[in-house]
């Protein structure tokens, strides 16, 4: 099959330059409702494509050797599936322009319900926001809604919710985004750029929600003891010499040549370029004294993931993430792999971009680098990071945790400069709630059939073996 040679998006934040007052983009949103009506946007349209073929070509750019775990980890559900194909529903959402807003804010591109979660502020307060931007870039804020309502369908659906309480469910969600954006805009502009939710804010909003309290008071004790000494303890031994360095566990964690390991100490070097100059001095304390390949995720599992262990010279210690900043996966498939690593190069720079702006507080050891001609980001690893589990609630917690991830997806849309114009588009539009409800029905069919079907193709490849 022939690559798909669809022009190559790129990241140009002088695209949220406008000299237009708030008011004015108001109206020019009221204006695209009327060139893009909500019943537009509302339509699903069925697709045709290669899912093979499309989840061939991003594989092309990963490691082998993972490859086999990573179709494991997709095929452990619809929704496990649905977490590693975001290119596919870009993909699928851009072939119909008369189906789109036409709005462009920063976007997160992979907003499913697992990709909110908790992090640390400055202060080592415990906040909730968006928590992964590997997709992010400039496009249309309902492309987001849509993947998070399509996440609440598959997840729902696994927890067996009924379909009249799920579409309830939705309905409400979407409301919850469209009570966000008015809440934003109402905001003056410091106070929206300083806003963020901690855990103590959204336990005071559940106060009649016995297990979602269960469920953040545990977050709230958990969270603090993520740290750098808790992966100390976890994953690493000690030498014959009595250094420290990470154990293997292929294939998830594995040493890496002494050529990675060079271009990784070289990167490494150009990391400390991209952040503030109080971490680069913080920086000079530390040395780094072992480094492997570990991988994580679903959507990420395939890509070069290392942890790094940095000693410092009071003998504690630092771990940070080094994670492959590929191209948008939707860029992938109409890449050759050298293409792929050449148009790589910017790509760090566009994720830690993106997550600066839409977290109100980001980890201040993030940071970009370039390795072997690669891309990556660099955080720290599990500071105070912690999530909740849609698939462990109850019907009650699900609804509260849907409408929680909608409201914050909001504010963080509400960041850019464009964002009145969602508000000329959403405000009082009531009829927007059902309409993306259902196209999330609709949508969530369509990739439970992709699943089975890319279940049976897994399945013929053991057979062929």
């Amino acid at each position: 099959m022939e690559k798909d040679r669809h022009e190559i998006e790129t990241f140009k934040i002088d695209q949220m330059f406008i000299g237009d007052s708030q008011e004015e983009l108001i109206k020019q949103g009221e204006g695209r409702r009327k060139e893009h009506p909500i019943a537009a946007i509302s339509t699903f349209n069925p697709v045709k494509r290669d899912v093979f073929q499309l989840i061939k070509l991003t594989e092309e750019k990963m490691i082998p050797e993972l490859l086999g775990m990573r179709h494991k980890r997709m095929m452990q559900n619809p929704f496990s599936y649905f977490r590693a194909t975001a290119g596919i529903m870009e993909k699928d959402l851009r072939q119909f322009p008369d189906g789109q807003s036409h709005i462009p804010v920063i976007i997160c591109g992979d907003s499913h319900l697992t990709n909110f979660g908790f992090f640390a502020s400055p202060e080592r307060q415990l906040l909730f926001g968006l928590n992964d931007f590997d997709e992010a870039r400039i496009g249309n804020w309902e492309f987001d809604l849509k993947r998070l309502l399509t996440s609440v369908v598959l997840t729902g659906r696994i927890n067996g919710y009924p379909k009249e309480q799920l579409d309830g469910i939705l309905a409400e969600s979407v409301h919850s985004y469209r009570r966000g954006i008015k809440y934003a805009n109402s905001l003056p502009l410091l106070e929206r750029f300083n806003l963020s939710y901690s855990v103590d804010d959204l336990l005071g909003q559940m106060t009649d929600n016995e297990q979602m309290k269960r469920v953040l008071l545990k977050v709230a004790d958990r969270a603090p003891k993520n740290n750098s000494d808790a992966v100390v303890k976890k994953f690493t031994e000690k030498t014959e010499d009595g250094r420290l360095r990470f154990k293997e566990n292929p294939p998830r964690a594995r040493r890496v040549s002494q050529n990675v390991y060079a271009e990784l100490m070289a990167g490494l070097e150009d990391y400390q370029k991209s952040v503030t100059d109080d971490i680069r001095v913080l920086l000079i304390n530390y040395e780094v004294t072992d480094i492997i390949r570990y991988s994580v995720g679903v959507g990420s599992w395939g890509t070069r993931c290392y942890l790094a262990l940095l000693t410092g010279k009071d003998g504690s210690h630092l771990v940070l993430q080094i994670k492959e900043a590929l191209p948008l996966r939707y860029n992938l498939s109409a890449l050759t792999v050298e293409e792929s690593q050449a148009q790589g190069k910017g790509e760090g720079k566009r994720i830690i971009t993106a997550q600066r702006v839409l977290q109100t507080y980001h980890d201040p050891f993030l940071g970009a680098m370039e390795a072997g001609g690669r891309s990556f980001y660099v955080r720290q690893f599990r500071d105070m990071k912690d999530s909740i589990d849609p698939l462990n609630l109850d019907q009650e917690s699900f609804s509260a945790y849907c409408n929680m991830c909608a409201f914050i997806l909001a504010i963080a849309h509400y960041q850019s400069p464009t964002a009145p114009m969602i508000y000329g588009y959403v405000h009082k539009q009531k009829e927007l709630d059902m309409g993306l409800a259902h196209w999330a029905v609709k949508y969530a069919d369509q990739m439970e059939a992709d699943y089975a079907c890319f279940a049976k193709y897994l399945q013929g490849e053991e057979d062929e073996e």
